[in-house]
């Protein structure tokens, strides 16, 4: 599976310094401990999906073909639920709707 993180990364409570250490992290698909990562759906249903990020490293998630957009990042589930609302809040106020590949398609 390849990652691809959005030009536009939200994220929650990181300081700079860890924020660019976590995305040179997820870049070259090194382990981070305690990092939640927030993006597209892997499959049809629901239009975000929350992953711890090593999970993203096991064989069964690296044997898979297509690509994954990363659209946040945070140090816990909590935080992760909270950079979901944010993309949604951000999404209905540029969009008018709940379109999260809407919102990212600059990045395509």
């Amino acid at each position: 599976m390849r990652l691809r993180v959005a030009k536009k990364v939200y994220s929650q409570d990181f300081s700079e310094k860890e924020f660019n250490k976590a995305l040179r992290k997820i870049a070259v698909k090194r382990p981070v401990s305690g990092l939640y990562v927030v993006t597209e759906p892997l499959f049809a249903a629901g239009i975000m999906e929350i992953y711890n990020y090593n999970e993203l490293l096991q064989p069964y998630y690296r044997k898979k073909k297509q690509s994954l957009r990363v659209y946040g990042i945070a140090k816990n589930r909590d935080e992760a639920k909270k950079v979901v609302a944010d993309i949604i809040d951000d999404a209905y106020r540029e969009l008018g709707s709940i379109d999260i590949k809407g919102l990212f398609a600059e990045d395509s």
